[in-house]
């Protein structure tokens, strides 16, 4: 099993030669997808998140873009028909979006623009022992705090395929970059934190990222994604 994970990381505001290829491959659900978003913006990024992910699946299936077929689970995470083996994630905020990819084993990914938190916001999203670390930062680094834990959390419930509406205390993590990015506590399975790794990335100045992985000892590469590899 290869335990490299691959993260393509890829702007969204892209020129309207690459939307137009992107369009070309959409699935018929993609675009209707893409039609309900009101703004314009909102729809130009969504059409470059899916077009980036169809490529670069495509390249590692050796399929056309177009051709590929996804199928999702109750939770609405998707896969690649016909080809289980190839784990992926995508996540993208404001202008900046991310796909991990792996060989055999989930993975989740979530990237976030550092932007003010409010108070009552940390407290819904986070459990009682990440909000106590909140609480005891600084305004000033209280929004890098949060987000750096808030990704890793996300992450996490992706990898595992549970959907975005979960609990606050599904898990614990750990938010501050000079500790190992980590499991510490998940929801109902004391021994889980053994088998999930999880890593810290800056995507680009003002955000960050998270990768959670199923198993050990898997590694990490970032790639930037860029129009010339259409």
């Amino acid at each position: 099993m290869n335990s490299q994970i691959t993260v393509w990381i890829f702007e969204l505001d892209r020129t309207a030669a690459d939307l137009t290829v992107f369009n070309s491959w959409l699935s018929g659900d993609e675009a209707q997808r893409r039609v309900r978003l009101l703004r314009t913006q909102d729809r130009d990024r969504f059409t470059t998140a899916h077009g980036i992910t169809r490529h670069v699946l495509g390249k590692m299936t050796g399929e056309r873009p177009e051709t590929l077929a996804f199928v999702r689970n109750p939770h609405g995470k998707p896969s690649l028909k016909g080809h289980g083996y190839l784990e992926f994630n995508l996540s993208h905020s404001d202008g900046i979006g991310a796909l991990a990819v792996a060989n055999g084993f989930p993975v989740g990914v979530d990237v976030e623009r550092i932007a003010p938190i409010e108070p009552a916001v940390a407290e819904l999203a986070l459990s009682p022992s990440e909000h106590a670390e909140f609480v005891r930062c600084g305004a000033h680094e209280s929004p890098t705090h949060f987000y750096r834990c808030w990704t890793r959390k996300e992450a996490m419930i992706k990898a595992l395929g549970l959907g975005l509406a979960q609990p606050p205390d599904i898990c614990d993590v750990t938010p501050e970059f000079g500790r190992e990015p980590r499991l510490l506590r998940p929801a109902g399975e004391s021994d889980m934190s053994v088998i999930w790794e999880l890593f810290h990335f800056i995507p680009a100045a003002g955000y960050v990222g998270a990768l959670a992985a199923c198993g050990r000892g898997h590694s990490m590469v970032l790639n930037r994604w860029t129009p010339s590899a259409i």
